[in-house]
């Protein structure tokens, strides 16, 4: 149909403008940070799941969680611009997210009696990123067409999620994870486009941020697609 290989313009003071040193350092700088945000997100999980009474308390109060974990993301994007500070921010954002994960991670164990679904939530959604990251890099296609598309669909899985709040439904919850595994593959797409053709140099948190919630939800939805699996057999 034409719209995989639709050419694109990049804005024009992105970084795709630079100089191939330039475009190399912010990737450095992108793909550094997202890989040392994994890390603190990790460290952010295990010191909850080590600490039973903060675990309670991010499993009782979800909604104030969630809040608070969207309240961070807006406050990264706000100081991203300003050195130092929006490294800190960023990692302390996605330490908060493994302690906003760790819930998730004990029902896995609870429901299991080992950490093997989660490794192998993370095993796949792993394989996803990379590929489909290889995938922009090695074939040069531009995907933020997309944008529209997608975030429609974000917004009508926010939504769902909400009527799933309320129902409880395992069937509704499975066919939900697969509509977000999907959708999250798509914004690694988009965003993986955008790094070069919409950020300028200085925007590396910002470029980080994105991938960082693209894995994160992605990694979300493969668990739940898996332990409901699990549960229905």
């Amino acid at each position: 149909m034409g719209l995989f290989s639709r050419s694109y313009q990049p804005i024009s003071n992105s970084v795709a403008y630079e100089d191939a040193f330039s475009k190399n350092a912010f990737l450095q700088k992108v793909y550094s940070l997202f890989f040392v945000g994994l890390i603190m997100g990790a460290v952010g999980a295990v010191v909850t799941l080590s600490n039973p009474e903060i675990l309670q308390l991010v499993a009782q109060h979800p909604i104030i969680t969630l809040i608070l974990f969207v309240g961070m993301t807006f406050g990264v994007m706000a100081v991203r611009k300003v050195p130092v500070i929006n490294i800190i921010a960023l990692l302390g954002f996605t330490f908060l997210s493994g302690a906003w994960l760790a819930p998730l991670v004990a029902v896995s164990v609870a429901q299991t009696g080992s950490f093997n679904t989660i490794f192998e939530a993370l095993g796949i959604t792993g394989s996803i990123f990379i590929g489909l990251t290889a995938y922009v890099f090695i074939s040069q296609k531009d995907f933020t067409f997309m944008g529209g598309f997608i975030m429609v669909g974000l917004f009508s899985m926010i939504g769902l999620g909400i009527i799933g709040f309320f129902i409880h439904s395992t069937i509704f919850e499975l066919a939900l994870a697969w509509i977000g595994a999907v959708l999250f593959s798509l914004f690694i797409l988009y965003d993986t486009s955008r790094i070069m053709h919409s950020h300028q140099s200085d925007e590396y948190v910002a470029a980080t941020l994105g991938l960082y919630l693209d894995f994160i939800n992605l990694f979300v939805d493969i668990a739940m697609i898996l332990m409901n699996g699990g549960r229905r057999r």
